[in-house]
């Protein structure tokens, strides 16, 4: 230690300070080095980081990938769907029927779009009947999501249209029931629509401008009163019917806006979404408010019958008929009242007078189909009395009249959606439990090739060489109430509703179309497809 203490005293400055400097050049090049170590630790850490979670991120989205289309490959074959959003882009929510046209001829009768869930698309004749018909029971059920529970139901799985199980079978079966013994398709019921359309003639005959008429409320009065009757027991006239054209216009609104809303597919994707306030009202409650404004008139409805209603009397309408049968069915309650009541009236009134509608249109413009038909009524009931369903047999043509209007006016662009109640096949392809399934009988009327050249109103295609019969391979491809285990319920009152109205109106009137103010076929953007509100002129035969 002293030769070292010895050795600093004999050191000049000079050396001293180069020393000073040399070790602190020393330690501050050391310093640095340890502080770029530091970062590029941190650095490779943070990079490290960055590369595996963007790469677990791949492998998850690799996964889900799989995934996905390890779910569509359990599905009928369709156009290419694209993650989470399905085949959304490629359909036309306002006009549905346009999709099948679409797609359709690319596949044999069966193809899946995904909207973003997938439905199973059944677009020919064959197709639609070995599911509804031939295997039945493995498509009679009905979605079960939130979205039909609150918008197309009064209340969840009630009625007769949507509800599911032994419930659904229990209220069909009573409601048809009832009806057959109101004499659906017979006598007892064709008084009552003979009745309606005799005060339909005479709401036409008051009218004083006959150059300048439309039609929609004259026939949605007649076709309305014989359902509100069958329902409530009572009719309106035609000259106070406030409430039910306001029926009327609130669903027409409701299906109107329905239509523009594909926002509603969120609902049957993720459900969940609809617990945030803003997503559930645009996609489910706005809707589902509408739907109770239309209920309101049922309500309103089923409390007045309900206020003359006595046990044992005879019932006079299906509301009291239901009643009288409760206290023995535990299935029957006041809430599936007004659901059944509501389906009836919602379906019944609606459908029969859109496709009157539309006949009216196409008489208008096909005068020697007109001409035929009017010769035909004259010819077997004259001029003096109204056609009778006893009379049906012997108005062939008539029949294909009725037939055509049907097919031309192919008025249901999305059939009601059915679900598989198990894994099943159709046509050779593996459909599993729980699909959703539009059996699409707009499109069998529409494109089949058994109609030839299907764009022409022509009641001829039907009739045989000699016309003195129906083809029955055509007349059963007329699907315009469905088939199966859930066709339409009220298809007995509707067919006697559509032939005696119809032959009523060409029987006493000469439909024709305005001067200058051509008839317009394009049908308003709803699933129900409605013609536009038009002109057309009457003169009396």
């Amino acid at each position: 230690m002293y030769l070292v203490y010895r050795w600093l005293i004999a050191t000049d400055y000079s050396s001293l300070t180069i020393l000073s400097r040399g070790a602190l050049i020393y330690v501050h090049f050391f310093s640095k080095c340890t502080v770029s170590s530091s970062l590029l630790t941190i650095a490779f850490l943070l990079i490290s980081s960055a590369m595996l979670f963007l790469l677990g991120l791949a492998t998850s989205l690799l996964y889900a990938l799989y995934r996905y289309y390890s779910m569509v490959a359990r599905y009928p074959r369709g156009p290419f769907p694209w993650p989470l959003v399905g085949n959304m882009f490629q359909q036309d929510f306002a006009r549905q029927h346009l999709t099948s046209i679409k797609f359709a001829p690319s596949f044999d009768g069966v193809f899946t779009l995904y909207a973003p869930v997938p439905i199973v698309f059944l677009t020919d004749y064959e197709a639609i009947r070995e599911a509804f018909v031939e295997r039945g029971d493995d498509f009679a059920g009905r979605p079960e999501n939130i979205v039909m529970q609150e918008i197309f139901m009064y209340a969840p799985n009630s009625g007769v249209i949507n509800s599911n199980g032994e419930n659904w079978r229990e209220q069909r079966r009573v409601a048809l029931s009832i009806l057959r013994d109101f004499g659906m398709g017979k006598n007892l019921m064709e008084e009552q629509v003979l009745s309606s359309v005799r005060e339909y003639l005479e709401a036409l005959d008051n009218i004083k401008n006959k150059d300048k008429v439309d039609l929609h409320w004259p026939i949605q009065l007649m076709v309305g009163n014989i359902i509100n009757e069958t329902l409530f027991g009572y009719r309106y006239k035609y000259d106070d019917c406030e409430k039910l054209i306001n029926y009327v216009e609130d669903f027409q609104k409701w299906i109107g806006d329905l239509a523009k809303s594909p926002e509603i597919a969120v609902g049957f994707a993720a459900p969940a979404l609809l617990k945030i306030p803003f997503v559930g009202y645009h996609c489910l409650y706005k809707h589902r408010d509408n739907m109770r404004k239309i209920c309101q008139y049922i309500v309103d409805n089923v409390q007045r019958c309900m206020e003359g209603y006595k046990p044992d009397d005879e019932p006079s309408c299906f509301v009291h008929a239901y009643t009288q049968r409760m206290p023995n069915n535990a299935f029957l309650d006041d809430v599936n009242l007004i659901s059944t009541c509501n389906d009836f009236f919602m379906a019944g009134q609606e459908t029969t007078t859109t496709t009157l509608r539309w006949a009216v249109l196409y008489l208008a413009l096909n005068q020697d189909a007109q001409e035929k038909l009017r010769r035909e009524i004259h010819a077997v009931v004259g001029r003096d009395r109204l056609t009778r369903m006893a009379d049906k047999n012997k108005m062939i043509y008539a029949q294909a009249t009725v037939l055509e209007v049907q097919r031309m006016a192919n008025i249901v662009g999305g059939n009601l959606t059915h679900r598989t109640t198990r894994d099943t096949v159709v046509k050779g392809h593996h459909i599993p439990k729980d699909t959703f399934i539009n059996g699409d009988i707009h499109y069998v009327m529409a494109r089949d090739p058994h109609f030839v050249d299907p764009e022409r109103f022509n009641p001829d295609r039907f009739l045989n060489e000699d016309g003195t019969a129906l083809r029955k391979d055509l007349v059963d491809r007329v699907v315009a109430f469905s088939l199966g285990k859930r066709a339409c319920a009220g298809e007995g009152l509707a067919r006697v509703e559509l032939f005696l109205g119809l032959t009523a109106t060409v029987q006493n009137y000469r439909i024709l179309p305005r001067d200058g103010e051509p008839i317009d076929l394009e049908p308003l953007p709803m699933n129900i497809l409605q013609p536009r509100d038009q002109y057309i002129k009457l003169e009396k035969v």
